[in-house]
């Protein structure tokens, strides 16, 4: 039981970089019989291996939460007082919950009507939609098309908002006004202007600088969710700041 204790230990300390062998006051004849040592007990308990790694999964976790939080700290009115930004629930919540979404992204497609079943569901959740058109051409005409309806004709918004993400697969221009047409808009009437042009930038550089690669990602005042999130993790997270 020592022999294994040990052993962890010395492989914990290696894999987290905290224990240098070389630089130990150890001859070579002792750093090798520490090397055999871990080796033959890793063979022998494999269980510890997966103990370590565990050990190292936890000390990411920490460090990613901490460089979260203060990257959160310097963005906070950004992400959760801009009034540029469509919102979804009630405007006046307790708890802002900003949403970085892409109208061709298949998990966002899975994403979105949780979010706003969840909106409906909690009446001091608001969350603010972030659209951030990532994944080509296609997502950035849906975004501006969807923006300047949001801009000229709000009360369609959320409507079309749904109907874009219920389109199974990706979506091209074709696709793209075809939806806008069955909700009453006509895009040939919709200004792209620069309001428009400089909330995507905005989204964008924000996404950006919050260290995000993909979406959707679901960000609250002290944590950032990256990837598709499932509905009972939601609930349990706002349960917990409610």
């Amino acid at each position: 039981m020592m022999k294994k204790t040990l052993t962890l230990t010395l492989t914990s300390a290696l894999m987290l970089g905290s224990f240098n062998l070389n630089a130990a006051t150890l001859d070579d004849t002792q750093k090798q019989e520490v090397k055999e040592l871990v080796r033959k007990t890793l063979v022998e308990n494999p269980d510890i291996l997966v103990e370590a790694m565990n050990e190292l999964r936890k000390k990411e976790m920490a460090a990613q939460q901490q460089s979260d939080q203060q990257i959160l700290s310097a963005h906070s009115k950004a992400l959760f007082e801009n009034k540029d930004n469509p919102v979804i629930g009630n405007p006046n919540a307790k708890l802002t919950i900003a949403y970085f979404t892409d109208y061709n992204c298949q998990y966002c497609k899975r994403q979105d009507p949780i979010l706003r079943k969840i909106a409906e569901e909690y009446p001091n959740i608001k969350i603010v939609i972030k659209e951030t058109p990532i994944l080509g051409p296609a997502s950035t005409e849906a975004t501006q098309y969807s923006l300047a309806t949001y801009n000229q004709q709000k009360s369609k918004y959320t409507a079309i908002g749904h109907r874009l993400m219920s389109k199974p697969g990706k979506h091209d221009s074709r696709s793209i006004k075809a939806a806008f047409k069955a909700e009453g808009i006509d895009v040939d009437k919709l200004d792209i202007n620069t309001a428009v042009s400089k909330q995507i930038n905005d989204n964008l550089k924000l996404f950006q600088e919050l260290g995000l690669r993909g979406t959707p990602a679901i960000v609250f005042p002290d944590e950032m969710l990256r990837g598709y999130t499932a509905e009972s993790a939601l609930k349990e997270m706002i349960k917990q700041r409610n």
